[in-house]
């Protein structure tokens, strides 16, 4: 069951269309993959949102955003 659905998302989050067909592609193309390179795709793709929520703090931190 996934943490977050279509009914508790704030809509200023939901994804765009594009987004939506580019997760439908991605969808598509992982049932192709082993489960070995679904695991590493997976441990990569965490550890690029932690950078990712480093790099916002660090923003958020310096005031870019203010």
């Amino acid at each position: 069951k996934p943490i977050m659905n279509e009914n508790n998302i704030n809509q200023s989050f939901k994804l765009t269309l594009e987004q939506e067909f580019q997760l439908k592609i991605l969808e598509e193309s992982v049932q192709k993959i082993s489960h070995g390179e679904a695991l590493s795709l997976l441990i990569e793709t965490s550890r690029l949102l932690m950078i990712k929520d480093n790099v916002i703090k660090d923003l958020i931190k310096s005031n870019v955003f203010i």
